[in-house]
């Protein structure tokens, strides 16, 4: 008989915009467990797993600090009202928080009254418009003291708190009306026929959604800033270790919330700054097959860039091939062609080496010593009648 053995979430703590997949574990009628979802299109046995989100509701919502997204609000800009800015990026939970964020938070101001701003349409898409009301220029002022607030009535109650359905499949991404709202995620067995539950449903809670963080623009240091660059035939390449969610785990990066370190957070993070660069080449490391194929390569390729992608292995240390990331390369459609791939793998050089030089009892410190990147990720364009040899990393 199909049942539920567990569900956990990936963060507790959800953000606006980030995707929130659920692991369920299922049990099916011959004994197997696994995080497959078994659904109404494909049940088992004539049973399915069925999904629901809900939005706990109160009569008072909380704003959130847009620095700190654990903390509550106390000032509002209004500034952000008049400018139309998305309202949870103008709420300060101290008028020191405000002050010391000034820097960036003028920045938001002055992208506002741009008559091209590609990055504040872009945060909409990504996580949700909210504009107040009103229109004008561009003083700044602050309400103090607790933020405005509203209610909101729920169509579903349980255990004396109103919930309202919010989504009835397993992923859901939180929206600009979640702020400050616990989120409830229930799945339960049904018969696919009668859809009537077999047993108790399984539920879990997050804490309460916050709005997604604007990152810290970066400061970036010009390098031989007097030397004079010939404009005719030249390109901008970009490098990028985007670090695999694999290796960001809350162990190696304690000083890290959770949250921040998602997936589902870094990545749309990641793909704004990339293409804010809008280089001609773009070299990745540590980039994961699945998000490779899922993400990174159709996202690109809507602002015209072709991928390649190659993965790395550790046969050096395990004797197999197990990998999970590699290198991924880009290129601007409209200023090269693909002309050949090279795939050049260091580790399979060094092993070579010290297979034929080295003692076996020094072979695992040689092989550390000698391997300082596992690929290099080479492809040969042309523009202009020109050929050029990009390493990857």
């Amino acid at each position: 008989m199909l049942s539920v053995l567990r569900i956990h979430l990936p963060s507790e703590i959800p953000i606006v915009g980030c995707e929130i997949t659920p692991y369920v574990l299922v049990k099916r009628a011959d004994g197997t467990v696994s995080n497959d979802d078994v659904s109404e299109l494909a049940p088992l046995d004539g049973r399915h797993v069925r999904h629901r989100w809900y939005r706990g509701q109160s009569d008072k919502k909380v704003a959130i600090c847009s620095v700190h997204p654990t903390v509550p609000a106390m000032i509002q800009c209004l500034g952000c009202l008049k400018a139309k800015i998305p309202l949870a990026k103008s709420y300060h939970c101290s008028p020191r928080c405000f002050s010391e964020s000034w820097q960036h938070h003028r920045a938001l101001h002055d992208r506002a009254s741009s008559a091209v701003n590609e990055s504040g349409a872009e945060d909409e898409e990504l996580f949700g418009k909210v504009s107040g009301s009103g229109s004008g220029g561009q003083s700044t002022s602050l309400i103090h003291g607790p933020v405005p607030s509203f209610s909101a009535a729920g169509t579903e109650r349980s255990g004396g708190e109103a919930w309202f359905e919010v989504g009835c499949s397993r992923a859901y991404t939180p929206t600009a009306d979640d702020i400050g709202h616990v989120l409830k995620f229930e799945c339960v067995v049904v018969d696919a026929e009668t859809r009537i539950p077999l047993g108790a449903a399984n539920t879990v809670l997050t804490a309460q959604v916050i709005p997604a963080p604007s990152p810290t623009p970066r400061r970036m240091i010009p390098v031989n800033d007097n030397m004079q660059l010939i404009t005719a035939g030249t390109f901008n390449v970009l490098s990028y270790n985007i670090l695999a969610d694999s290796n960001a785990t809350s162990e190696s990066y304690s000083y890290c919330p959770s949250w921040a370190l998602s997936w589902s957070y870094r990545r749309q993070n990641l793909l704004r700054e990339i293409v804010g660069y809008h280089a001609d080449i773009v070299c990745l490391q540590e980039v994961q097959n699945d998000h490779f194929e899922e993400f990174f390569a159709p996202e690109l390729d809507k602002h015209g860039y072709h991928a390649l992608y190659k993965k790395k292995t550790s046969e050096v240390y395990s004797g197999h091939s197990r990998a999970v990331d590699g290198c991924a390369t880009f290129f601007r459609k409209d200023r090269f062609s693909h002309v050949k791939k090279y795939e050049v793998e260091f580790n399979k050089a060094a092993q070579s080496l010290t297979d034929a030089v080295i003692s076996a009892n020094q072979k695992k410190g040689a092989l550390s010593s000698l391997i300082n990147m596992d690929i290099m990720h080479c492809i040969k364009e042309d523009i202009r009648g020109i050929q050029w040899t990009f390493p990857c990393s």
